[in-house]
């Protein structure tokens, strides 16, 4: 089982990896006991044990998936296990609806090596959140690609970004005028 917090969720960019390994969902899932979760650099989500200087209270939202062995190979790549950049870590979470199973699992956390330090620059406490929006994906997108996106809520009468709208405009520039390419390289995490 893996709980996935951020970019392969439902709807965000890294999720079809999730699809196309056959990983079925089990279900919208909750930490157990509160964690740290930090939108880092280029709007990368990172879980983090809670740090002992948090008194933070979140329980993070994410989706619970189980997975392959293959799949898990493949999840590992796309989070840079190997080059130290995530690791998997155990995760007691919360099955959400009717039964409140819960389970444990398995997550990507900020690697042991910077992730005290990540924490700080993300501005500590007052950073953390509960749950990965599409919000905070979208907020470190390149200008053009930004200009782009206003264009297209103003163009259908919406001067907010709503997680349904920012995911519609993300598939649509995937094959428009080379947009997606642009949108392909910023790594969500």
């Amino acid at each position: 089982m893996v709980f996935v917090y951020g970019t392969l969720k439902r709807g965000f960019p890294n999720h079809p990896l999730l699809a196309a390994s056959g990983s079925p969902l089990v279900g919208a899932a909750s930490t157990a006991t509160p964690a740290s979760l930090v939108v880092g650099p280029y709007s990368v989500p990172f879980l983090l044990p809670r740090p002992s200087s948090s008194s933070g209270s979140h329980l993070v939202s994410g989706e619970l998936y189980a997975v392959s062995p293959r799949a898990l190979v493949d999840l590992d790549a796309l989070e840079g296990t190997h080059l130290g950049v995530y690791e998997r870590r155990k995760v007691t979470v919360v099955v959400e609806g009717g039964s409140g199973e819960v389970v444990e699992a398995e997550a990507y956390f900020a690697h042991t090596s910077y992730m005290e330090a990540l924490w700080l620059r993300c501005g500590g406490e007052a950073a953390e959140i509960g749950e990965y929006t599409m919000e905070h994906a979208a907020k470190d997108l390149d200008p053009q690609l930004q200009v782009a996106l206003k264009g297209y809520l103003v163009a259908r009468g919406h001067g907010t970004w709503s997680k349904s709208q920012l995911h519609d405009w993300l598939r649509l520039t995937t094959n428009h005028r080379g947009l997606g390419r642009r949108v392909k390289r910023v790594r969500f995490g």
